[in-house]
């Protein structure tokens, strides 16, 4: 008998449509951030995605709101003690989205914090917008990041109209992206995401979404819906994923699929895209890995199958 538990590997992620309204200081907006990171651990959440530049405290448009470069923080650590210890007191993993300078250049970027307050690493924006450029934001550099069994993949805001961002870090490895934002993604995420068969979190003030593998939308939400600015409802949108999946485009793996299923039986979940040509298998069972379901089976996951086809087709001129 198989049991989804605790020790398979499956990961409930938050995504916060936090209010980009005007906020008196820095204070009190991550006050607010803090209050909807505990509302949603207190949901089960083991991570929490807040949108892009927590520091830009004021909303859209507003003719006093300060720039970049007095928003900036020296020492982003103390700045934000107050999300960080909410995090280690409430025992989930938070990103924080902030605009920092270093040695005289801006950085918009987010750190990723675990469930014991521990700096785990960064995510730098790739693609500054012109503007940004112009108020000394650099464009951002840095690998991926380690977080509980799965390497972390980030993106922020103007990065997603640029997709060499997501394929290199996929290329890479990376099994989730986390994309704090001040844009809202659109039809671009739900292609990465199927495309390259990674989950995406966006953290969105008008419209958070969660989105899975296979492009399709498990959770979204934000202020773009009446109901939540007329007060009601909370801006968190949550979804449970087991990370122990892989995507198979159906060329070199569609006639293994009877077979496998014939083996594992339930222990296995099979799920099949026929637009998209995919298939998804997943393992039910704590003592089942999906890698060892590939090697048994000699299967090619949809990233591998798809760059083996690239370098062909490079090496043959076309």
């Amino acid at each position: 008998m198989c049991n989804l538990d605790s020790k398979m590997n499956i990961k409930t992620l938050a995504a916060v449509a936090l209010n980009n309204k005007d906020y008196p200081d820095f204070d009190s907006k991550l006050a607010e951030a803090a209050r909807w990171t505990e509302f949603s651990a207190r949901q089960g959440a083991d991570l929490v995605v807040l949108p892009e530049a927590l520091n830009l405290y004021y909303g859209d448009g507003n003719p006093h709101a300060i720039s970049m470069q007095e928003a900036a923080l020296d020492d982003w650590e103390t700045s934000t003690r107050v999300l960080i210890d909410c995090a280690r007191r409430n025992k989930v993993a938070v990103t924080i989205p902030v605009i920092v300078r270093e040695e005289g250049r801006l950085v918009n970027c987010f750190y990723l914090v675990s469930r014991e307050g521990q700096v785990l690493g960064r995510y730098e924006k790739r693609c500054p917008t012109p503007s940004e450029l112009d108020s000394g934001v650099r464009r951002g550099r840095g690998g991926l990041i380690e977080w509980e069994g799965l390497k972390i993949g980030g993106a922020i805001c103007f990065d997603c109209y640029f997709p060499q961002v997501f394929k290199e870090q996929a290329d890479a490895g990376a099994q989730l992206f986390l994309m704090p934002s001040l844009t809202p993604g659109g039809t671009y995420l739900s292609y990465y995401a199927m495309s390259l068969a990674t989950p995406i979190v966006l953290a969105y003030p008008a419209y958070s979404r969660i989105i899975d593998l296979d492009g399709r939308e498990l959770a979204g939400g934000g202020y773009r819906h009446e109901t939540l600015r007329f007060g009601f409802g909370s801006p968190v949108v949550m979804t449970s994923i087991n990370f122990d999946r892989v995507a198979l485009f159906g060329d070199g793996n569609q006639q293994k699929i009877v077979a496998l299923q014939e083996e594992y039986g339930g222990r296995v979940r099979v799920s099949f895209d026929q637009e998209n040509v995919t298939f998804i298998v997943e393992s039910r069972c704590e003592d089942l890995r999906i890698d060892e379901v590939i090697q048994r089976f000699e299967l090619i996951p949809k990233q591998d199958f798809f760059n083996a086809c690239g370098r062909q087709f490079a090496s043959s001129g076309y």
